[in-house]
């Protein structure tokens, strides 16, 4: 709400309550310093979901593009550090690394904060409550088409992590499975 739109309403709550009419509501602005905390998925058990996130969906051409909102960085994809080239170990490269790991977790659960807050609070019950999980099981348009399926290894991996328990089996099986 605009700051004209704010003193208009305020100044309408005011008129009200010198009226004499009762009337709920409030005439705060959130500090412009304010932050949006998260109810976040456990950090520790992200790498085997992230590894899966690189392969997939990390390449250079989607999300492993710096102009997406979710960009996934890593060994199959965009590197933190530029003197790190694309390509994991087995092709000559660097595996991915922890600060890679940081930096897809915070981009990840930064998307719509809110609503990842409600998934984990649930204990990932509802899972297409979040956009990147709707779009990688293609119920919601995306680009790359659908990844997952509901109750697939992939979609276990990701739904497991959202859950508190992260099913690593699940993600290795993912990892092969995959092209």
């Amino acid at each position: 709400m605009s700051a004209r739109r704010t003193g208009i309403v305020c100044l309408a709550w005011s008129t009200l309550a010198a009226l004499g009419i009762a009337a709920l509501g409030a005439c705060t602005t959130a500090p412009a310093d304010s932050r949006i905390g998260v109810n976040a998925p456990d950090s520790a058990q992200f790498p085997p979901v992230a590894d899966l996130l690189i392969h997939r969906c990390g390449s250079l051409d989607c999300h492993g593009n710096r102009q997406r909102n979710l960009i996934i960085w890593g060994c199959e994809g965009q590197r933190l550090d530029p003197a790190d080239a694309p390509g994991c170990r087995a092709q000559g490269g660097k595996n991915t690394n922890d600060a890679e790991y940081a930096a897809t977790f915070r981009s990840l659960v930064g998307l719509e904060p809110a609503v990842m807050s409600s998934v984990v609070s649930g204990k990932g019950a509802d899972p297409e409550l979040l956009t990147f999980v709707r779009k990688a099981r293609g119920t919601e348009e995306h680009k790359g088409g659908q990844l997952f399926v509901a109750g697939d290894s992939q979609d276990d991996c990701v739904t497991t992590w959202l859950g508190g328990h992260t099913d690593t089996n699940a993600c290795t099986s993912a990892l092969a499975g995959t092209p």
